[in-house]
């Protein structure tokens, strides 16, 4: 293998942090966000560990990191133990139904019983297993199939219509009461309090689903046991009324303005620095792939990676604006798919007056997807996506020619 070879691949490996949010925290490529408003729900917690607290933002914006450092700093304590839960690994979130987060909770208690709880509770263990994934053992599949369920995350493969796998269920009262039953006897067992970090549904664009979630968490805090929820920018919009359940405490965590924030721009060079210390993204590329990302962190370092594999392909030692530009090329296709009239029309408004007032699902999707970005400081303004904004001018005209 060549030097060179070796070299791409390891400055490529850099820019796969929001592949694995952990890998980058662990490797040092973490850089502090400006005036980050996460450290408030952190210090919060360390204060009233059961209290229970909502992390809104867009996709990309850099929440799950937030969330991962959030645990870091609360299992530091030796009185608090953080779990972290990414919710969409484990069921299909566009099913979520009443009672499904305290269920998870539940099954991450079960796995801090120690083994004689386990067994002195084996009827709140199983009362939780139950409902969570149903008693239905999985006879109906193929015996090639029964082989590859083995390979899925334990437990889920034992079990079917449960209320995890989208079946209705009615017994969520008898959930609570198990739940509350194992919280009390961990917590004394590993002499912490306990807070569950629900990651994943910053996806989900139904609110009214997303409810479900924010009643669980509110039931967990009612029941002694601590939680931050990851919500999507669509409850911002849409579900005022449920954020003020939280107790006047959201934290908001926006895109970044890259255009008229001069902080901003530095830490999105940091950014860059901290993985490509020697420069090989020049000056001018950096500059170029900062301000197409529109402050979407996650786009940022997509758009260094495209970058790095096009100056590899070309037989270039360096990343220039030339292999930028080529990057934005191929994201802006990913972006443009599923574009309809309406869209880009609501896009070409938002590029003329640079407001927007979702009403319906099509513009929530908009900003959901991140075609629409929404900045807080330094002032409130929304803006379309860089690298759509000159594509839609073009196609705006030809929408409006017929």
């Amino acid at each position: 293998m060549s030097d060179r070879l070796k070299f791409f691949r390891k400055l490529m490996s850099a820019f796969e942090g929001t592949s694995n949010p952990q890998r980058a925290v662990e490797q040092g490529f973490y850089v502090n966000l400006p005036n980050n408003p996460v450290g408030e729900i952190t210090r919060r917690i360390e204060l009233r560990p059961s209290s229970a607290h909502l992390l809104c933002g867009g996709i990309g914006s850099g929440k799950t990191t937030q969330l991962l450092l959030v645990q870091q700093a609360l299992n530091e304590l030796e009185d608090i133990k953080a779990i972290y839960v990414d919710v969409s690994l484990i069921i299909d979130i566009s099913a979520l139904q009443s009672g499904a987060l305290i269920a998870i909770a539940g099954l991450e208690l079960i796995k801090l019983l120690s083994d004689a709880s386990k067994l002195k509770l084996r009827e709140y263990k199983k009362t939780i297993e139950k409902i969570a994934y149903g008693n239905e053992k999985n006879t109906f599949l193929s015996g090639q199939l029964q082989e590859l369920s083995q390979n899925i995350k334990s437990g889920v493969k034992e079990y079917d219509k449960g209320l995890l796998l989208a079946e209705n269920n009615d017994k969520v009262e008898m959930l609570v009461q198990a739940f509350s039953n194992l919280k009390n006897v961990v917590k004394k067992e590993i002499n912490s309090e306990l807070v569950f970090l629900f990651d994943g549904l910053d996806r989900l664009d139904n609110s009214n689903i997303f409810e479900f979630a924010i009643n669980d968490v509110l039931e967990i805090e009612r029941m002694g046991a601590g939680a931050v929820l990851i919500s999507s920018i669509v409850t911002v919009h849409s579900k005022q009324e449920s954020i003020l359940k939280f107790g006047g405490f959201p934290c908001y965590l926006p895109y970044l303005d890259v255009f008229e924030n001069v902080e901003t721009q530095k830490f999105f060079g940091d950014v860059i620095d901290v993985r490509d210390p020697e420069n090989f993204i020049d000056a001018d590329a950096r500059i170029f792939l900062i301000s197409k990302s529109g402050g979407v962190l996650r786009d940022l370092i997509s758009l260094c990676q495209a970058a790095i594999e096009e100056a590899y392909v070309d037989g270039s030692e360096k990343i220039t604006e030339k292999h930028a530009n080529q990057a934005v090329v191929t994201l802006t296709r990913s972006k443009l798919v599923g574009l309809n009239d309406y869209a880009i029309k609501t896009l070409h408004k938002v590029m003329s007056e640079e407001s927007f007032f979702p009403r319906n699902f099509m513009d929530f999707e908009l900003l959901l997807r991140g075609h629409i970005l929404e900045y807080k400081y330094p002032r409130q303004r929304f803006i379309v996506h860089p690298i759509l904004a000159p594509r839609i001018e073009s196609m705006a005209v030809s929408v409006a020619n017929g």
